[in-house]
């Protein structure tokens, strides 16, 4: 009996590691990390007179109307400051927003995540961009969502950032950016 114990055991301590491991939730030093809005920086002088700073969040500057990229700094690497494990993983994040027409053209807030390596003269994207106009909620407010694609495991000697639209189509639009945060997965 006592060897049929030992094999389950043994057995089941095998099966762990025998499958790759997936990162179940943002890592500790990930979660203390935020990007609020007034963080990220319009892509020009021309995008940065399109929109201002109103509570916190972007919105469209008068009658500004077209499409304004953002560039905002995500300052974690590899590196931890909560232990000694130097794996930081990002399963998720979510977005402060308001898409005032929901699913509809009219507006979009999009966010996509990039690095830059030491030596790389490119961007390279981390995972698909998501977009408002995707959000099943199709809420019209102030609201929040979260992004679930990135599953990544940060590495040192690279630059993150996100790579931010905000995008109307008519001054009857009020569209808001307010930022980005790294908190654990919803339940449900």
């Amino acid at each position: 009996m006592i060897q049929l114990k030992c094999l389950i055991f043994i057995t089941a301590i095998a099966a762990l590691f025998s499958f790759p491991s997936a990162a179940v939730a943002n890592d500790q030093d990930v979660q203390a990390t935020t990007i609020p809005a007034s963080a990220c920086r319009p892509e020009s002088d021309t995008a940065d007179a399109s929109v201002r700073m109103v509570n916190g969040a972007f919105i469209f500057n008068g009658n500004s109307t077209g499409t304004v990229r953002f560039f905002c700094p995500l300052p974690i690497n590899r590196l931890t400051v909560s232990d000694s494990s130097n794996d930081n993983d990002l399963t998720g994040y979510r977005v402060y927003y308001r898409d005032t027409d929901g699913t509809g053209n009219a507006v979009e807030i999009t966010t996509h995540l990039f690095y830059r390596n030491s030596n790389a003269n490119a961007s390279i994207p981390v995972n698909a961009a998501w977009s408002s106009n995707s959000n099943s909620s199709n809420s019209t407010v102030n609201t929040s969502f979260f992004v679930d694609d990135p599953n990544h495991q940060f590495e040192s000697f690279r630059l993150y950032f996100f790579v931010v639209t905000m995008r109307r189509n008519n001054i009857n639009q009020d569209p808001a950016f307010g930022g980005i945060d790294f908190v654990l997965p919803p339940v449900g």
